[in-house]
């Protein structure tokens, strides 16, 4: 993932507007609608309030009561078309919520589909995609603000700004004194909030997650049992101080100027008053004019302060939502999207590989090749490069040097969706989804509807044997059942059989089961991998005699390669290895 310079707001705005009008079009004409209708209202009082004044005075100086006909007629249409314009209003801004909030997270999680697994390495990546996430619920909001601004507050500033010229042009000029200092406040306020979410990113996901280790069901019972509560809540707390105390820092900021604008703002306020004074008293202007247009200067004057409120409530949205614009808009350089074929030798040519943010390479000039249909173990100590170079192998880390090739083709030029088909891999930290039985294991291939049973019957599953059926909840927070360790991993390695493969990655799966039944599920796959490509990881060097090919890691590097009766001759590290675990096991 590409780290992205910060958009400009007028880039994020127009790529909002796209993303919001194509999430639902009849939505978003139904609030201009609803704005605009609002916006002829809002004038329309101010006209009919300065006929009614100016016929009342009229009346009382002799003309006939009938020329009350028409203002009246008029005060009771807008009366009714009020609430019929609210309706509407309201109706448009929940959908065009909804619907713009729903289509920006289809788009949100769309791009989290197309990321890199090492995308989740690296922290500043992992704090953009956290502060992209914040923008789904922004987006469709400063939108809505926006789309208000334009077809509700302008046109009404606009068409009453021109009545006022109209009657007194120096009226227009000291509302603006009224509109700019708070409007140049809330620009520095939203550059402010924006550069402090930009920082502050990092603190609020540790806070978050020293809270979760003080709540989460998954860490309670480590730190209940551990006493630890009180040390993850220190934590908590400090960290939230932290985060607060650089909050407070930045609030204060934005009110001290905040003052000053309004000081100014007050000011022009009471200015705008004194020259509608004088211009009463010296008889420019009639009293119905006056009290036309001092309803009207409220009336503007709520309606700016509104919009100033919506304004920084847009540019907020917009500060936050450029977050997940950003996101969405990253370059990324599109794959082949064509057949991998997966039944090719697979060859590693100088692989180095180095986490991002680590000094220190975690493979080093690994050269291997892995024949087409046949198995390899990779063994080695903890912390030896394992399970990083399986997922070399399997193109889910792209390596920082060297090329990997399932035949003649480079695995780092093709999409996900062809990089990963016909590959299926069981992992040792796998996923316990709290779903059913059943779907534990379909979700591998969640498109198929072939039986689990086949899958399951390989590697001796039963679920009569666990009391469990195929509907049965794998959890009891849902009102399920909860699996022992062992179970899960069968769970887990027949998911992994039921995804069709040509290739097949162990990596650990078997570690929560004892030596012996390792060794069966190991010497199974072997069989049910005839003439398929086999990889799998393991501590246990008994399981390993099975394999056609042992390569042995130590530093990120391969020391050690060949069949197991070789490396026994050779008497290096893997005779070690096996002869240190030999030991384990002797009574």
């Amino acid at each position: 993932m590409n780290k992205g310079r910060k958009m400009s707001n007028s880039k994020v705005l127009l790529k909002l507007i796209k993303y919001t009008w194509l999430a639902s079009p009849l939505t978003f004409l139904a609030l201009i609608i609803a704005s605009l209708l609002f916006s002829v209202l809002r004038y329309l009082e101010i006209v009919v309030l300065e006929s009614l004044f100016s016929n009342t005075l009229n009346i009382i100086n002799g003309a006939p009561y009938d020329i009350m006909l028409t203002p009246i007629i008029a005060i009771l249409a807008i009366l009714i078309f009020n609430p019929v314009a609210e309706w509407l209003e309201y109706l448009a801004q929940g959908y065009f919520w909804r619907r713009g909030n729903g289509y920006m997270y289809s788009l949100y999680h769309e791009r989290i589909n197309k990321l890199d697994l090492i995308d989740y390495e690296d922290v500043e990546n992992f704090d953009n995609i956290k502060k992209a996430s914040m923008g789904n619920e922004e987006a469709p909001n400063g939108i809505r603000v926006i789309v208000q601004i334009l077809f509700l507050y302008i046109p009404f500033i606009f068409i009453t700004s021109l009545y006022l010229i109209n009657i007194k042009p120096m009226l227009v000029f000291a509302i603006v004194l009224i509109f700019i200092p708070v409007l140049i406040s809330e620009i520095i306020s939203i550059n402010k909030n924006y550069n402090f979410v930009d920082k502050i990113a990092n603190r609020r996901r540790r806070t978050e997650y020293f809270e979760n280790c003080i709540v989460s069901k998954e860490d309670f019972k480590e730190t209940l049992i551990n006493g630890s509560f009180n040390y993850f809540f220190n934590l908590f707390v400090d960290s939230n101080k932290k985060f607060s105390k650089a909050f407070v820092d930045v609030k204060s900021k934005i009110l001290k100027f905040a003052i000053v604008m309004r000081v100014i703002n007050t000011l022009g306020y009471i200015f705008v008053l004194t020259l509608l004074v004088y211009y009463l008293y010296n008889g420019s202007i009639s009293v119905g004019q006056f009290a036309a247009i001092y309803y009207s200067i409220e009336k503007i004057t709520s309606m700016l302060k509104n919009l100033i409120a919506m304004i920084g409530e847009a540019l907020e949205g917009i500060s936050t939502t450029s977050f997940l614009v950003r996101f969405l808009n990253e370059e990324k350089e599109i794959g082949k999207e064509e057949n991998l074929s997966k039944i090719s030798d697979i060859e590693l040519r100088d692989i180095s590989f180095k986490y991002p943010n680590s000094k220190e390479k975690s493979l080093s000039n690994i050269n291997l090749t892995i024949k087409a249909g046949t198995s390899l173990a990779i063994v080695g100590e903890n912390g030896s490069g394992k399970s990083t170079l399986t997922k070399i192998i399997m193109g889910l880390y792209n390596p920082t040097e060297g090329v990997v090739q399932y035949g003649s083709e480079n695995i780092a030029k093709y999409t996900n969706t062809f990089k990963f088909s016909n590959i299926s891999a069981v992992f040792q930290n796998f996923i316990k989804y709290k779903l059913s039985a059943e779907d534990n294991i379909r979700i591998s291939n969640i498109s198929s509807q072939d039986s689990i049973e086949n899958s399951s019957s390989k590697i001796n599953l039963s679920f009569d044997d666990l009391k469990i059926n195929n509907e049965t909840i794998l959890s009891r927070e849902f009102g399920g059942q909860e699996l022992s360790g062992g179970e899960w991993q069968r769970i887990a390695i027949a998911r992994g059989l039921y995804r069709p493969h040509d290739l097949i990655v162990l990596d650990e799966p078997t570690a929560a089961i004892d030596p012996i039944e390792e060794a069966n599920v190991f010497s199974t796959f072997k069989k049910l991998s005839d003439n398929k490509t086999s990889i799998f990881v393991t501590h246990r060097l008994g399981s390993t005699q099975i394999a056609d090919k042992i390569i042995v890691m130590e530093n990120g590097r391969i020391v050690e390669e060949g069949t197991n009766q070789e490396l026994i001759d050779l008497k290096g590290k893997y005779f070690y290895l096996l002869e240190s675990q030999a030991k384990w096991y002797v009574r």
